[in-house]
């Protein structure tokens, strides 16, 4: 369980209380090699001290598993979330940064829903991967005139790649990603319109480990849009159709045997979930723990993240700055303690009032059973 100091609701400090549980079973198969397949449930309640209305649970059902025929090896993973919280929304104000408004969504009573299906074939040198994901979010909130709405939104994409291996710490590979994201229209006056569309993207990537202790994989190619949903032909300028760069990326590194610096990096094209406009979504972070002892760590965090609208008018960034000291007291416990620093605001010189500053104090405790 944890208590964070200072975490704003609206522009007051406030401690919350939280309390959550999580199991795995590993179901038994008849080739353990060749199949396997875990499920996992995670829950966790939320209590905000002296703000009732904020209180919220979540619940994470999902699976991974893996089956392998001959050359083919298919994987699977997947998550149900459901968040029990308030329907209610907050007073529209054009004025709150989108970051801000995130944190504040992420309370509200919704459903999230995530898969990831994918088939590999070897062939000495080469390799073909197929790839199938859907990401969908399906709001509870109450559509109300005059309160911020929220519009269901959807990604679903399929992918195919080719690769080569230079060796066995070496793959290049290239391919297509084929998709389709769906926005809602929220019910109210002046919200009829959506950006959902059609896309495709071709993509050139690397994965590998440049040392014994490092692995990158990297990949990136444009993306090639239309906009298919009912644009607002007023705002949205230049016709459907839209191109841009878009990228993905991450690593691991473990510098010395005491140390381990993690990153990743993306850039892509996605749904307000307000409606009525898309926005390329950017995002950089990265982390470092340090095992000082074996039973004291340190770990340090740092993120930066933009949400640049389209055809809405806005340039929403955020940054993340984090530090915190991990006790490990028994083999079954560990005690963390964390600050976190976290900032927003607005990069369009002729806005103000979308600045904000939130900081957290955490205290946690994890047990395993």
């Amino acid at each position: 369980m944890n208590s964070a100091a200072a975490a704003t609701a609206g522009s007051e400090d406030i401690f919350i209380y939280s309390t959550g549980l999580g199991a795995s079973l590993t179901l038994p198969t008849s080739v353990p090699a060749s199949r396997t397949l875990k499920l996992n449930y995670a829950g966790d309640v939320f209590r905000f001290d002296g703000l009732s209305t904020e209180n919220f649970s979540t619940h994470r059902l999902g699976f991974n598993g893996q089956i392998i025929a001959g050359s083919w090896k298919l994987t699977g993973e997947g998550s149900t979330l459901f968040v029990d919280g308030s329907r209610d929304t907050l007073p529209s104000v054009a004025a709150v940064n989108a970051n801000a408004i995130t944190l504040w969504r992420e309370r509200r009573r919704q459903w999230q829903h995530r898969l990831k299906v994918q088939a590999q074939a070897n062939r000495g040198n080469s390799l073909i991967r197929v790839t199938g994901t859907l990401l969908a979010y399906d709001y509870q909130t109450h559509a109300v005139s005059g309160k911020v709405p929220f519009a269901d939104r959807s990604d679903v994409m399929g992918a195919i790649d080719l690769g080569w291996k230079q060796s066995a710490k070496s793959l290049w590979f290239s391919g297509v990603r084929v998709g389709h994201q769906n926005q809602a229209i929220v019910p109210l006056p002046n919200c009829e319109f959506d950006y959902s569309n059609d896309y495709q993207r071709l993509v050139v990537g690397w994965e590998g480990k440049p040392s014994a202790n490092t692995t990158v994989a990297i990949s990136g190619g444009p993306d090639f849009r239309h906009y298919s949903g009912a644009i607002d032909p007023r705002v949205f300028l230049g016709g459907r159709d839209r191109s841009s760069f878009w990228f993905e990326g991450n690593f691991s590194a473990k510098p010395c045997a005491r140390l381990t610096i993690t990153g990743k990096a993306g850039r892509m094209a996605w749904l307000s979930s307000t409606g009525k406009s898309a926005y390329m979504d950017s995002s950089a972070e990265t982390a470092a723990v340090w095992t000082m002892t074996p039973v004291w760590s340190l770990r340090v965090s740092a993120k930066v993240h933009r949400c640049d609208y389209f055809p809405a008018i806005r340039d929403d960034w955020e940054s993340l700055l984090g530090v915190g000291v991990m006790l490990k007291t028994t083999d079954r416990t560990l005690l963390s303690l964390e600050f976190l620093h976290h900032r927003g605001w607005d990069n369009l010189p002729t806005s103000t009032g979308r600045e904000f500053l939130r900081e957290t104090v955490n205290l946690g405790a994890t047990i395993k059973l």
